[in-house]
């Protein structure tokens, strides 16, 4: 079957969780059949955020949030948060309208960038959804390509689709848009990239670029300018087809 995801690619309020999940709620109110609803990194705090005054425990106010979104939507609903959990961490929260969860904590922590006082992943996450794999990774983790590396074993690929959620400054546009080609490419499986959009406190522009890409690295849907909500249909049958016409993963090391 194929699946549904709705890319939020919307401002951020600068350490105002509550008017960003209000602000969130009402971008979400015209989402309907879908399956995944992807947010920005950080979508409750923006970029940094100091972990001692805004990291939340597991099961606090934003996780109970995207529980209530996702049972509205009946739909997973995933992003980033800063998490007190054996230590601070940049989170990345994926909630099912069930309640359970999984959690993958960023691995390549942007300290140049001023995110400090948190501890890096250790485990990459898969998670089973709606007959599809799926591989979470956090902004920075983009331009690591062997965290990113797919396999190929018994006939199966480890994860069918790669989420990067991001707050990937404007000025750096062209890495983005040239790493998530990249990462469908090599990996051979859908890649979505929600970004944020607007202006923080330091000055820094973010353009957003949102998009899904498929297999081959071409563009499925990408977000329009500015604040957007945008959905794409990844299509089962053309991933398999072409996995199976260009066999690269029987050669991967």
């Amino acid at each position: 079957m194929n699946l549904r995801i709705t890319c939020v690619q919307s401002d951020v309020i600068t350490r105002d969780p509550e008017a960003n999940r209000s602000h969130l709620d009402e971008m979400l109110r015209s989402v309907e059949n879908t399956d995944v609803i992807v947010f920005p990194e950080t979508f409750t705090t923006g970029f940094p955020a100091d972990p001692s005054e805004f990291a939340e425990e597991v099961g606090g106010v934003t996780m109970r949030w995207m529980h209530d979104k996702a049972k509205e939507k009946n739909s997973a609903v995933c992003g980033t948060i800063i998490l007190k959990n054996d230590g601070f961490h940049n989170s990345f929260v994926w909630m099912q309208p069930d309640g359970r969860h999984l959690i993958y904590n960023k691995r390549h922590l942007f300290t140049m960038g001023g995110e400090l006082g948190l501890e890096r992943g250790e485990e990459r996450v898969t998670i089973e959804w709606r007959g599809w794999r799926v591989r979470p990774f956090v902004c920075y983790d983009l331009r690591f390509p062997v965290w990113n590396r797919n396999s190929f074993k018994d006939g199966r690929f480890e994860y069918d689709v790669a989420i990067f959620t991001a707050e990937w400054p404007k000025k750096k546009s062209e890495v983005w848009n040239t790493l998530l080609r990249a990462r469908a490419i090599e990996n051979q499986s859908f890649v979505v990239g929600v970004n944020r959009v607007g202006v923080d406190d330091s000055d820094i522009e973010y353009k957003g670029e949102s998009m899904v890409l498929n297999v081959k690295g071409r563009i499925v849907e990408k977000a329009a300018e500015g604040e957007s909500v945008l959905t794409a249909e990844l299509d089962e049958f053309e991933m398999e087809a072409f996995r199976q016409y260009f066999r690269v993963a029987d050669d991967w090391d």
